[in-house]
């Protein structure tokens, strides 16, 4: 790269909308975050960089974008492995010559494969993106204090963004944390400041520790009252994060986390059968009633939030049907933040265990791994299950239940919550269940109209547009658009997947 010119660097977060739309995801909470710290590797005086996140930016459709770059860094969660290709080519067609890096949890659970697709692999953390920098751009492009770019952030409700702790320390069979088996550690303080100055002052924090506790309470308190120091401060009002559930188990900690100004905890709940809990490897949750847990944080002035996964292989439909509406009945539980159906991620315990167990799905696509369609065989016959997983992930024929259930949730929460929490508390589920309008750009509308209609079953789902080539990419960029299969007819892992992933563990 000539010293003559300063390079251009586009990161990309890669997604492929499960809802069928192109449209900006604007209200999507957290958004992510890894584009931004990639962003801040960069020397700001000697490199141009941009970033597009697919969820919270839409489908990156413009051609002058992929004309733009001189490299791209693409991201994303491992389904998105298909959509990463795609622009790859995308790229390639529009910048002859372009440099294409992928890192994230595709490099880590698809390295040899990324290795024949683009031309740098990043299995590391962010700072294995140091290497490519002076391979790809030359000496002298890199942060000499590298921070995160906030200011590339834009417009983010007031919400600011910071992290004091990497991966997890547990080892939940279902979480992609545990396949890539990366040790949990804690940030310095000076680490963690240098993330305020970044910042600057917002509205609200958010943490974006997978696990805020962690396995050492004196580092825990450490970091809460780091937090608590900015806050008392005045560098936002206050802030929430996401902890497993031992964290509830002492008392203290809730009360610690108040004292600092802490106003929400998100914790992943994921069942309320201990069964299903038990298989997930997610014992410290077993004790986690969403009713008692949201009553301690009330107690504290703190939101509490969880998320819920259905395993209709371990559930009925009445068993699940029963839940659902023992939530809605219940003025004193918060509905769950987060409705998903369990997901097999690839390189997890989980995926291992249903692929041995011959529970996938046949012809099932990496892409369909996104928790928002039947992938396993289920208990009950097909014909029961699929109409009600579509009819219940868009809280079809519930919606007046689910109004009723927030007006009242919210009002009973009313001496407990400032009006900032009430708001959320009200309008958080509606949001999540009751359908929004989501407006993006002509070409990310026109797309979305194309799209084909879901059914909520990977055996019948058809591919998103996104699948098809562009008119005016070359016949040789036609293989980029073809997906990546995890299981055959048969529904046994394909050979390509096989030799993709041997070796990884």
């Amino acid at each position: 790269m000539s010293d003559s010119r300063r390079p251009r660097v586009l990161i990309v977060n890669a997604y492929v909308d499960p809802w069928r739309s192109a449209a900006p995801m604007r209200l999507f909470i957290p958004r992510a975050m890894a584009p931004y710290y990639l962003a801040g590797r960069f020397c700001r005086d000697r490199t141009d960089v941009r970033v597009h996140d697919e969820v919270n930016h839409g489908a990156l459709l413009d051609p002058r974008l992929f004309e733009w770059p001189d490299l791209v860094v693409l991201s994303g969660l491992t389904a998105a492995f298909d959509r990463a290709r795609q622009l790859a080519a995308c790229f390639r067609h529009a910048r002859p010559g372009v440099a294409i890096a992928i890192g994230g949890p595709i490099a880590r659970a698809l390295p040899g494969l990324c290795a024949t697709v683009f031309d740098y692999v990043c299995q590391g953390d962010v700072e294995s993106l140091d290497d490519l920098i002076d391979d790809a751009l030359g000496a002298g492009r890199r942060a000499e204090d590298p921070g995160p770019r906030f200011d590339l952030v834009g417009w983010s409700y007031g919400l600011g963004f910071v992290e004091t702790t990497r991966n997890c320390n547990f080892s939940c069979a279902f979480c992609s944390l545990t396949g890539e088996n990366r040790p949990y550690r804690s940030y310095s303080s000076d680490e963690i400041s240098r993330q305020f100055r970044a910042m600057g002052r917002v509205q609200m924090l958010m943490v974006l520790d997978n696990n805020l506790y962690g396995s050492n309470r004196a580092d825990f308190e450490r970091r809460v009252d780091l937090i608590g120091a900015h806050w008392r401060r005045g560098d936002f009002r206050g802030w929430g994060a996401l902890v497993t559930g031992d964290f509830f188990k002492n008392p203290d900690n809730l009360a610690r986390v108040a004292a600092n100004g802490c106003k929400a905890l998100f914790s992943g709940v994921e069942s309320f059968d201990p069964v299903v809990l038990k298989s997930f490897n997610k014992r410290q949750s077993l004790s986690s009633d969403p009713a008692t847990l949201a009553r301690l944080c009330a107690e504290h002035g703190v939101l509490f939030d969880y998320g819920m996964m259905l395993d209709f292989g371990q559930q009925t439909v009445a068993e699940v049907d029963g839940q659902i509406d023992t939530l809605l009945a219940s003025t004193d539980t918060p509905l769950p933040a987060l409705l998903s159906l369990t997901i097999p991620i690839l390189g997890t315990p989980y995926f291992d265990e249903a692929a041995r167990a011959g529970r996938l799905m046949p012809n099932l696509r990496l892409s369909d791994l996104d928790g928002q369609k039947l992938v396993e065989w289920p208990k009950e016959p097909l014909e029961r299950v699929v109409p009600y997983v579509a009819d219940l992930l868009r809280f079809r024929g519930r919606k007046t239940a689910l109004l009723r259930h927030a007006v009242r949730h919210a009002w009973s929460r009313r001496s407990s919550f400032d009006v900032t929490q009430s708001m959320i508390s009200l309008l958080g589920p509606l949001v999540r269940y009751g359908g929004s309008l989501r407006v993006g750009s002509i070409r990310q509308i026109r797309q979305s109209w194309r799209e084909p209609r879901r059914t909520y079953c990977a055996m019948s789902d058809p591919p998103s547009v996104a699948y098809r080539p562009p008119r005016h990419l070359p016949e040789r960029f036609a293989r980029d658009f073809e997906p990546l299969y995890v299981t055959d007819g048969a529904g046994r892992l394909t050979e390509e997947l096989q030799a993709a992933t041997a070796g990884n563990r």
